[in-house]
């Protein structure tokens, strides 16, 4: 199997992307732990699943903008599985609409923290074991939302645009250790967030995407694995968006 000997961290990896990509992840014979904040029933669900799979796996709660659960989660996958080869930074949440000038210093902040700061610390945690075994890869969730903006949810267009800056800042300077950087910026995918934003909005998506559908989260998770598979790509960011980028 292509990452047998691997160990891959996937951050909110108990559903949507993060589970498609723990799920791929397992397939290739990587040992796969994910993460999760509050949903434990779903982190015990996609655990499971990775079992069934044949995967040695874990599930542990662990706030990703929480550099000490960050560091603690570290101590305890390397004393149960050794070192992490494989970030990915998908943590996130969506801040709840609302104009500019009405959203909460708590939404702002909040916001800022889980989608930008969690994955400063993610690769601030692992990336120097990586390092110093000369092999690393990390794929950094970010949005479309980082290039065209997003109405309504000003801190979170912010937190992934700043992800993209990470992602170019922390490959220049890990690139030449055998650390490559990435991110992947997906449109609009049929997740339960998307779903929860409501009808008028998916049918908005579907008719501002040249490819006329939402995307997968299994067609996500097979962009981000690509990027752990890959010798050469550094630095970059891939939209994955149906083309809707092209219209907005």
């Amino acid at each position: 199997m292509k990452l047998a000997g691997r160990t891959a961290l996937v951050t909110g990896g108990s559903r949507g992307i993060g589970r498609a990509t723990a799920r791929l992840l397992a397939q290739q014979g990587a040992d796969v732990v994910i993460t999760y904040r509050e949903n434990a029933a779903a982190a015990e669900e996609s655990l499971r699943e990775l079992k069934d799979l044949g995967a040695t796996a874990r599930a542990m709660r662990c706030d990703a903008a929480s550099p000490e659960q960050v560091r603690a989660a570290r101590v305890e996958i390397e004393r149960d599985l050794g070192p992490v080869d494989i970030l990915i930074n998908n943590a996130g949440a969506i801040s709840r609409p609302a104009d500019w000038s009405q959203q909460s210093d708590e939404d702002l902040h909040r916001t800022i923290q889980v989608n930008l700061l969690s994955v400063i610390h993610g690769i601030r945690v692992f990336a120097p074991s990586m390092v110093d075994r000369g092999w690393g890869r990390i794929v950094n969730l970010t949005s479309t939302y980082s290039f065209n903006g997003g109405a309504a949810v000003l801190a979170y267009t912010a937190a992934k645009a700043g992800v993209n800056a990470v992602t170019t800042a922390m490959a220049a300077e890990l690139g030449s250790q055998g650390v490559l950087v990435n991110a992947v910026a997906p449109g609009n995918i049929d997740t339960d967030m998307t779903r929860a934003a409501g009808q008028e909005v998916v049918d908005w998506a579907v008719r501002t995407t040249p490819v006329g559908r939402l995307g997968t989260v299994d067609e996500v998770a097979t962009v981000i694995v690509h990027l752990v598979h890959t010798d050469f790509a550094c630095g970059h960011t891939y939209v994955l968006d149906g083309g809707q980028i092209l219209r907005i």
